[in-house]
């Protein structure tokens, strides 16, 4: 079954269109790079330039990479000199090794076809990074385990996530702030704000048959984080952000204060206790 789901969740890749998602818009990534870190290039780079002493790790691995965007990105900064990359989708390895020998990088990679979370690694590693895929991990209990014990002593456990509502199932007051942020911009957005739906048992089921990893277990990331490391992760927000971010996307030449008014939103979701992403870096003691 679960090779099954695999298959599934590895088909064919397609991109998003340009501009059509908040995280395409500058002032919505600044306002949680800001909060994982304002010291360097901000951001989880700049937090982890911070804790290495910006020293390269000579090692590190990245389950469910994608193309290996990011993963490239913290080579070039120096950051990280090896990359062991997962994938359980061959377009999306073949993209990435495509894009690591263009740049001219393809000998700080390796490639692997395969689930990182079946193979039994042990202090192998001085960074395990998790970047927008550990919401896809069917058992991320199991995922964490994973990666601390894979963790040479004194490396770092990076993890960049949505931790928000199962399979996408939107809150009903996270459902009801965003309907009414956009029925009060109606005339600037032109959105109907019934495109922002609650979750329901029937669209749960709906978005398993689309995506079968698609956030089984995200809501019980940020517990099994501190379960492993004995440290909290930091909520950095998100539920306005996720839910209207996209539709606002370019329009801040028609109003420049349209972003701020949506992140005053997300600070006041997140007071109440709706966030949609959490942030966390942790050293393995030695």
């Amino acid at each position: 079954m679960k090779l099954l789901l695999h298959k599934i969740s590895g088909r064919k890749w397609k991109p998003a269109k340009p501009n059509s998602r908040w995280q395409d818009n500058p002032r919505f990534v600044e306002y949680f790079q800001t909060q994982m870190s304002t010291a360097h290039e901000t951001g989880y780079a700049g937090a982890l330039r911070s804790a290495t002493g910006d020293r390269p790790l000579p090692r590190a691995v990245s389950v469910g990479a994608g193309k290996g965007n990011k993963e490239r990105a913290l080579v070039k900064a120096g950051l990280v000199e090896h990359f062991d990359l997962y994938e359980v989708s061959a377009d999306r390895i073949a993209e990435s090794q495509r894009l690591a020998a263009e740049e001219g990088l393809s000998a700080n990679f390796d490639e692997h076809l395969a689930d990182a979370l079946e193979e039994d690694i042990v202090e192998r590693y001085d960074l395990v990074l998790w970047l927008s895929a550990l919401h896809h991990m069917f058992d991320v209990d199991k995922a964490l385990e994973w990666s601390v014990r894979a963790l040479k002593p004194g490396g770092f456990l990076l993890i960049y996530e949505y931790v928000g509502p199962t399979r996408l199932q939107w809150h009903p007051t996270e459902t009801r702030c965003a309907r009414r942020f956009l029925k009060e911009n109606h005339d600037l957005v032109g959105v109907d704000p019934k495109r922002v739906r609650r979750g329901t048992t029937f669209r749960r089921y709906k978005q398993f048959l689309r995506d079968p990893s698609e956030a089984p277990q995200s809501n019980l990331i940020p517990a099994a984080y501190e379960r492993h490391t004995g440290e909290a992760m930091q909520i950095l927000g998100g539920s306005a952000i996720h839910l209207c971010g996209g539709f606002v996307t370019g329009l801040e030449d028609q109003d420049p204060t349209i972003h701020d008014r949506v992140i005053a939103l997300d600070k006041d979701l997140r007071n109440q206790g709706h966030y949609h992403f959490g942030y966390g870096l942790w050293q393995k003691p030695t």
